[in-house]
């Protein structure tokens, strides 16, 4: 065999390789896979129990875990866990469905909650 051919060969065994990699979930960073929250703006980075000032959700610099932005009784902002409850990224205002939908963020990281009697994304009261 010439080494045309051999070069060929080598270089269709690796094309059709490639090809089956994404589907067998092996293309490492060449495929995206979303996780369960995917970050709507650049999140905040801060640490549970931390000061914040914004309704906005954020991360833990130490854990990677999903944060949110709590007022407390004196107005003061400080970060929480969210236990996973913020899903998604949806418009405010737009539709949403109570019985399956509890909390999400808008295209810029803000916390909305779906509320139950207007079954739409609106801003936590």
């Amino acid at each position: 065999m010439s080494t045309n051919r051999i070069t060929a060969a080598i270089r269709t065994a690796a094309v059709a390789a490639l090809i089956g990699l994404p589907a067998l979930g092996l293309a490492g960073a060449a495929v995206a896979h979303p996780g369960p929250h995917p970050p709507a703006a650049d999140p905040i980075v801060g640490s549970e129990g931390g000061g914040c000032s914004e309704n906005r959700v954020g991360v833990d610099g130490d854990t990677g875990e999903q944060l949110s932005c709590r007022r407390g009784p004196d107005g003061a902002g400080a970060w929480s866990g969210t236990d996973g409850r913020i899903v998604g990224v949806h418009e405010f205002g737009s539709p949403c469905d109570p019985a399956l939908d509890e909390r999400s963020q808008t295209p810029e990281g803000r916390e909305i909650m779906c509320t139950p009697t207007d079954h739409q994304w609106q801003y936590d009261a």
